[in-house]
């Protein structure tokens, strides 16, 4: 098996076990640019997430000590809202890792992986 595909593919994949540290550490120590490009797109669709959970978590803590609770009115709906919103794109994002590292084992060549 091509190393290249491996590392590409750990690079998806440490979603599940370090989902920042290893896209950083395969970006740094990478010798080609395909790896570097997949380590990369990987650490992006895993810092976004962790961005989006940090703002929908303090809005809701802010809304919280502004209003008295997050039960009311308004204010309810949009963190509401804020909250599914940032649920929805970290599950898409968990989803996607997980089919992009399936697909950079399962390929034969690089032409067959979409980026």
């Amino acid at each position: 098996m091509n190393d290249h595909r491996v590392l590409n593919a750990l690079s998806y994949f440490s979603i599940l076990f370090a989902p920042i540290i290893v896209p950083v550490l395969i970006w740094i120590f990478a010798k080609s640019e395909e790896v570097s490009h997949h380590a990369k797109v990987a650490l992006l669709t895993h810092i976004i997430p962790t961005i989006a959970g940090i703002l929908s978590f303090s809005s809701l803590f802010v809304t919280a000590l502004l209003n008295g609770g997050i039960f009311t009115g308004m204010s309810f709906f949009l963190t509401g809202s804020l909250f599914i919103f940032t649920l929805i794109t970290v599950v898409g994002l968990f989803i996607y890792n997980i089919v992009r590292g399936i697909q950079m084992l399962c390929a034969k060549k690089e032409e067959d992986i979409w980026i």
